[in-house]
């Protein structure tokens, strides 16, 4: 794996100590020292951003470079910082003398390196300013920001252009996941680096220290050469905080009760702080960024969720934090539904009195805000028979999502027997089809829906008007019991013929919604689709893995329509950084930037994407996704990767349960069967594939049909201009603009559209790309025969693949044979068709025959 990780963006530093990222950085610094407007350059950041490891990488560059550093110690000394340098103690009136000459000594302008310049006493400031203001030396100052004292050094300098200025931030996003993933060894899951990038906020220094603890301590979870995060780990969390902890000293007195006062009550009115006499402090917070206002109230000052929230939640002293509690109480504010979640936790921590009611409800709000951690919390100091059956219902939601399937599927078995209203069998059959219904669950069983339908039935609902009613819950039941009976996967037709006027919002209307647009993708409505999925968004506020997969198949959805940087929003928005709610993402978030970079033409970055995707979503238990991942990464492996790991991902696609709820399976079942048709040159592989194109065309999946259309000419020599304009014209997205351009291009011998297509697609589809040069090429040069009939010559590679597609052979037989790659094979058997003027494999021997003939005649 060391050389899938290798990155173009990592420099070496003078201890052999990669540098990610800052490249364009490292050449500024350099370039300063030789340019000739400047004399140098002052670089700042925080601890840790790599201001001293990128200055000595330059310093290690030059033979006359003379390294100091500031420190507390000397800054109380004038000229203290040369101690090294000069001897400080001999005669006072000559010692600027001798530190002038020790750093001119040279017959060009030294550089000279200085290490926490904001530490550096007044007068060394000031010779080194005026040294490098006359172009006497090259300055290179290393500082923090915001310093204590509040002036940068040196900053006169950068205003008179003097110096060059440069500020080291975080690292970009794909460097730094190159970096965890140079320091871990091996391809890293969406989760490992969201958690990894909110303890270090992308702070270089701070990464190294916190992936030193997990490895030491074994924090995340290897598998299958990929590292996840298993979202039960709140150790990490906890060694997070103690890390944390440090800046928090960085602020005044005042601003350290204020920004604890903030962050344990969630927010506090204005007047509030005012009365506490924190008004000021907290300003000064809001402009350092550790507080904000909130926009809607502006009377409101709210805390900024970051790494450090949380150890001042769980560090702050019993006895100062329940005065806090008590006097946050008495102030009668109405807090909004986050910060009542907070309040509550903070009522439990301190030892205040917190009711049952307020502490299910705030469980419950931290359920939907996707605060999963915090809401099982609250949840555990709540006896389960003190919960009404929709409370069990909605904590059962809460356990499967965080990959507690079994706990949740007691909670699920215990609303189900106690169930008032059909709406919630309902919407507990579903929760249990998604989560037991290919391994049974002992807790739960299908009969025990029947029996709690027909109860109700008899009994009455206890929310009439309220949902669905028992009837319709039976005809669904049944329904699904005959899908499990016949053992295949559901669809939107389990629902067919139900009328869902009544339905309430929940589990079942969320699935019933992802059938439909399922559906709507494999007929080509992909703009209906992704209406339906936004309408959906915007009706569910709240976070689940039901939501999770919303939004998934609302990404994939906006890819297919080009709509690229949209999809990039969505995957980078984290509405949470709880470390189970970031684990249950990875996996469909993961699979969002496979296809992302794919659509980049970024196969190495696609293919750990893809790696990492399948790993998250085994492990968190999400099999909705699982069968597109698989296929996906399956189909990609059997062009570039090896036989042997794609037979294994072929496998484990076997090994799925059939019966489920599956995004996307008919693309999947088309991909994984083009991957073995790639892989063993079988032609049942094929037929089965035009099989899957005459069910797709009867029953109107237009997406499916445009699919195997693309493959069949990409794979199977198959050049069918009129079928695949035809099918082109029957939906919208990016498959269809291709098909169809294809299409018609194909059609029209239209050399130059076939070579745009190339160039378009050549980054992303360089099979498409090759296909697409081969076929303008021929039909630029009209005629593939010369004139006296005879074939344009086949070079010796050629005639060889030649011989063998006259024998029978499949590609992937004769690259075997040859100790070539497929891909290899396939690229010379279309040039050798364009030259022989022929379409087919079939038409080869044939083709043969006939230059043999005309040569020996």
């Amino acid at each position: 794996m060391a050389e899938e990780l290798t990155t173009a963006a990592a420099s070496s530093g003078p201890d052999g100590t990669e540098i990610f990222g800052r490249r364009g950085e490292l050449d500024l610094i350099r370039q300063s020292l030789r340019c000739s407007e400047c004399s140098g350059i002052l670089i700042e950041g925080e601890i840790g951003v790599g201001k001293t490891l990128l200055a000595r990488t330059a310093f290690a560059d030059g033979n006359d470079g003379i390294w100091i550093r500031g420190d507390r110690v000397h800054q109380n000394t004038e000229f203290g910082v040369f101690g090294l340098l000069v001897d400080l103690d001999g005669d006072p009136s000559a010692l600027l003398g001798r530190i002038v000459s020790r750093l001119t000594s040279t017959r060009t302008p030294q550089a000279v390196f200085v290490d926490d310049a904001h530490l550096l006493d007044s007068r060394s400031q000031e010779i080194l300013a005026d040294l490098a203001s006359v172009g006497s030396i090259r300055l290179v100052a290393m500082s923090r920001s915001n310093p204590e004292s509040g002036v940068m050094p040196f900053s006169t300098l950068v205003e008179d252009r003097v110096l060059q200025h440069l500020v080291l931030g975080p690292l970009p996003l794909e460097d730094y996941r190159s970096m965890i993933e140079h320091r871990l060894g091996h391809i890293v899951s969406q989760a490992v680096v969201d958690i990894v990038d909110f303890h270090s906020q992308r702070n270089p220094g701070k990464l190294i220290e916190l992936l030193e603890y997990t490895s030491r301590r074994s924090r995340f979870l290897m598998r299958r050469g990929v590292w996840i995060l298993d979202g039960l780990d709140t150790d990490y969390d906890a060694r997070a905080r103690d890390y944390a902890r440090i800046g928090l000293a960085d602020h005044s007195p005042q601003e350290t009760e204020a920004l604890e006062l903030v962050v344990l009550a969630g927010e506090v009115e204005l007047a509030t702080l005012l009365e506490a006499g924190l008004g000021e402090a907290a300003d000064a917070l809001v402009a350092a960024g550790e507080l904000k206002i909130d926009v809607q109230r502006s009377h409101i000052y709210r805390a900024v969720e970051n790494h450090a929230s949380d150890t001042i939640r769980f560090t702050t002293p019993t006895g100062r934090s329940r005065e806090w509690f008590e006097f946050i109480d008495a102030c009668g504010d109405a807090p909004s539904e986050w910060s009542q979640v907070v309040r509550a936790e903070w009522g439990l921590i301190c030892g205040a009195e917190v009711s049952e009611s307020k502490t299910i409800e705030a469980a419950l709000a931290a359920a939907r805000l996707g605060d999963w951690h915090r809401a099982m919390r609250l949840i555990g100091q709540i006896p389960t028979e003190r919960m009404s059956p929709h409370e069990l219902l909605s904590v059962a939601l809460l356990y499967c999502g965080c990959n507690k399937a079994p706990l949740g599927l007691d909670f699920l078995a215990h609303a189900v027997r106690t169930a008032c209203c059909a709406q919630l069998v309902v919407d507990s059959l579903v929760v249990w089809m998604n989560r037991a219904l290919s391994s049974m669950s002992p807790a739960l069983r299908l009969a025990d829906f029947r029996t709690a339908l027909e109860r109700l039935q008899d009994d009455g609902d206890g929310h009439p008007g309220g949902g669905v009613d028992a009837e319709f819950g039976l005809k669904l039941f049944d329904r699904v019991a005959a899908v499990m009976a016949e053992e295949r996967p559901v669809t939107v037709d389990v629902f067919e013929g139900l009328s869902h006027e009544s339905v309430a919002p929940g589990s079942f209307h969320l699935f019933d919604t992802m059938l439909h647009a399922t559906y709507m993708l494999d007929s080509g409505l992909t703009l209906e689709a992704l209406a339906l999925l936004e309408s959906l968004q915007a009706e569910f506020h709240f976070e689940s893995t039901a939501v999770l997969h919303v939004a998934m198949l609302r990404g994939r959805t906006l890819l297919q329509l080009g709509r690229v940087a949209e999809a990039r929003e969505l995957m980078t928005a984290l509405p949470t950084h709880d470390i189970a709610y970031v684990s249950a993402r990875s996996g469909p978030i993961d699979l969002l930037w496979a296809q992302t970079h794919l659509l980049e033409g970024n196969l190495p970055g696609a293919m750990k994407a893809l790696r990492a995707a399948i790993e998250s979503l085994t492990y968190w238990n999400m099999g909705t996704q699982l069968p597109i991942a698989l296929a996906e990464a399956e189909y990609a492996v059997s062009r570039v990767g090896t036989a042997a790991e794609a037979d294994d991902l072929h496998a484990r696609f076997d090994e799925l349960p059939v019966t489920a709820l599956y995004h996307e399976y008919r693309r999947a079942l088309v991909l994984r069967t083009t991957a073995r048709a790639i892989r063993t040159g079988e032609p049942r592989y094929e037929h089965e594939l035009r099989r899957m194109l005459d069910e797709a065309q009867a029953d109107g999946a237009a997406a499916i049909v445009v699919l195997i259309r693309l493959h069949l000419f990409l794979h199977f020599d198959e050049i069918a201009p009129e079928a695949m304009c035809e099918a082109a014209a029957h939906g919208t997205g990016r498959e269809f603009d291709i098909v169809g351009r294809l299409g018609a291009a194909l059609r029209d011998h239209d050399r130059a559209a076939l070579t745009s297509l190339a160039e378009e697609y050549g980054p992303s589809m360089p099979d498409l790309a090759g296909r697409c040069v081969a076929l303008a090429a021929r039909f630029g040069a009209g005629q593939s025969r010369r004139p006296g009939g005879q074939v344009t010559g086949l070079t010796a590679r050629e005639k060889q693949i030649s011989a063998l597609i006259v024998a029978g052979r499949t590609n992937a037989e004769i690259a075997a044979e040859l100790g070539v790659r497929v891909r290899t094979v396939e690229g010379h058997t279309y040039r050798l068709f364009r030259k022989l003027g022929i379409e087919r494999r079939e038409q080869v021997a044939e083709a043969m025959r006939d230059t043999e003939g005309r040569l020996r005649a």
